[in-house]
């Protein structure tokens, strides 16, 4: 082994750093008993033997340190470096160890465990977590798994290994977060999932008023090791402090178990957070920003969506004017200038704008598809960014059912099932993966499968839920049941007369099961002018390539009326980006 390789060998290991501090205190010590000695008149010996003892603990203490690692989760062996070492870190981090040289290096971000007495501090590690990944992934040239695969293992007994092969990343962050009234412990480890080596162990005590110094500190620490030839100095900050507000920081962060799949039974929780957060600092420009996410992702819940519109669009107004490159808050502009506005080239500039600052590829991938290309009948488009976000986040249903969505309006079923298999075999019992993959093997002409699914999508909610509701109309088509369509519209109409909120495009589909294409578009016609959310992210890329609706002239009609005639013009990003 080089020269070195064995200085490598002895940082990763602790040795030097032991070996150092060894030597300084028992220097210090043997000083300090030569005098309290001398004032007892201990025999010389006595000095003696104590010196003789610091010598030959000397030695040992070293290869302790060779040998183990003391760390928060206790004592443990640790591994050899790697014979084959890359460049050794300097520019004052405090990693001790060498990452092998990498053209593209790639992680994925844990959320950290709670460790608090309490354990009530969860929402605090998954902020912190999610904070760490964004910084992260804006690095040019650093590969970052995305959030929603990152974030699927927590809980769960994998080896670091088998998470690295799933997301395909070389590298794991993973931590804890303790905290004991604002008293704040976080630890934090980066780990090669390939050799197991950890490449730093790094403990922060800290007041929580310091945790956005505390994510600064990890995130610099991750890009010197990674990418050590970008020479970051012990300045620069990598994680954007939202606010200084540490009360706004955490009710935003509590709300945000909530934003991930919003549902009118949960969403005013979220909603109250993000007000009471908004209240304390009116600057937050991130909780504006999910402020229009949940107020725009609450339309697909009613038939009578204005009001939210309205609401997701101021929001998303507040947070772009002050923070221009919020993906969330772009994506959500562009959502109500396509469905509201009926501005395609503006929800295009707004789409390409998000593209450009893209953090979260797998929700720009899933929101452009569906709100987008699907609308428009860029079919090979959608699926192709789709599966690129795929890629990067493996296990997010969401982006699977985006993609079978894409696959069955292009009119390729074999494929929404390989995709709706490979969502079965993850072991994912979400309501949207069940009934998405449900249409998949519908559409394929696997009734059985299909009913099998909407059962179990049954025993997580009510009938009457949309998608369940859309997958039994598919069903009732394919096998000419009129009786369950017809019963299932009645019910329907029953509720709307009680509630008008209830979706006219369901209804509508209701009627397409029964042959009634009159209706279908009478029902529809109301949906479009009532903007429902469905028309857009549905009505359009379901039935652009059906037999008879797909040429239908009032079909067509309605399309143009929203914007999405089959004729457009493909936009891209360029010039119009620019002018949004």
């Amino acid at each position: 082994m080089s020269l070195r390789g064995v200085l490598a060998e002895l940082r990763q290991r602790g040795v030097l750093k032991v070996a150092a501090a060894y030597a300084a205190i028992g220097w210090v010590a043997l000083q300090g008993l030569s005098l309290l000695f001398q004032s007892f008149d201990a025999p010389g010996w006595v000095i003696k033997v104590v010196t003789t003892l610091v010598i030959l603990g000397f030695p040992v203490a070293c290869l302790m340190s060779w040998g183990f690692d003391i760390t928060p989760e206790g004592v443990r062996p640790i591994p050899p470096a790697p014979k084959e070492p890359g460049p050794l870190l300097t520019a004052g981090s405090q990693i001790a160890s060498v990452v092998e040289a990498s053209a593209s290096p790639s992680i994925a971000v844990l959320p950290f465990v709670d460790m608090s007495a309490e354990h009530d501090q969860q929402y605090l590690g998954d902020g912190i977590a999610e904070e760490l990944l964004n910084a992260l992934a804006s690095i040019e040239g650093l590969n970052v798994a995305a959030r929603t695969s990152s974030f699927s293992f927590h809980g769960k007994s994998v080896t670091m290994s088998e998470i690295g092969d799933t997301l395909h990343v070389r590298h794991v962050l993973e931590g804890s977060v303790r905290r004991a009234g604002q008293k704040l412990r976080v630890t934090a480890q980066l780990i090669d999932v390939k050799t197991g080596f950890h490449l730093f162990t790094q403990s922060y005590d800290r007041e929580v008023k310091d945790i956005f110094d505390i994510q600064n500190d990890i995130a610099r620490e991750i890009v010197t090791a990674l990418m050590p030839k970008l020479g970051l100095s012990a300045d620069v900050m990598l994680v954007k402090q939202g606010t200084a507000n540490l009360e706004a920081y955490n009710l935003r962060l509590q709300a945000r178990p909530w934003l991930t799949a919003p549902h009118p039974d949960t969403a005013n929780t979220a909603i109250e957070k993000l007000h009471r957060a908004l209240e304390l600092d009116p600057r937050y420009w991130d909780a504006w920003a999910d402020l229009a996410y949940i107020k725009g992702y609450l339309t697909s819940w009613t038939g009578d969506p204005v009001p939210l519109l309205v609401d997701a669009e101021n929001a998303a107004s507040i947070a772009l004017y002050h923070s221009p490159t919020n993906v969330v808050a772009l994506l959500w502009r562009a959502f109500v200038s396509i469905l509201a506005m009926r501005d395609a080239a503006t929800a295009a500039g707004y789409y390409e704008r998000a593209r450009q600052a893209g953090v979260d590829r797998s929700l720009w991938a899933f929101q452009k598809a569906y709100c987008y290309d699907g609308p428009l009948g860029q079919f090979d488009e959608a699926i192709e960014e789709l599966r690129e976000a795929e890629f990067r986040d493996p296990l997010a249903s969401s982006v699977k059912g985006a993609l079978i969505e894409m696959y069955l309006g292009a009119g390729r079923p074999a494929e929404a099932v390989a995709v709706a298999e490979a969502v079965l075999e993850q072991g994912s019992t979400a309501f949207d993966a069940l009934t998405n993959s449900g249409r998949a093997f519908a559409a394929n002409g696997d009734l059985q499968c299909a009913r099998e699914l909407l059962s179990k999508a049954w025993a997580i909610t009510d009938t009457d839920q949309p998608s369940a509701v859309l997958l039994q109309f598919e069903i009732d088509a394919a096998t000419g049941d009129r009786e369950d369509a017809q019963r299932r519209i009645d019910r329907l109409l029953g509720l709307k007369a009680g509630d008008p909120g209830i979706s006219a495009y369901v209804i509508g589909e209701g009627y397409k099961a029964l042959g009634d294409y009159d209706q279908v578009i009478a029902w529809w016609t109301s949906a479009v002018e009532r903007r429902e959310t469905w028309t857009l992210t549905l009505m359009a890329a379901r039935n652009r390539n059906h037999p008879i609706i797909g040429k239908d002239p009032r079909f067509l009609q309605l399309l143009k009326r929203m914007g999405l005639q089959p004729a457009a013009e493909k936009i891209k990003g360029g010039a119009v980006a620019n002018r949004v």
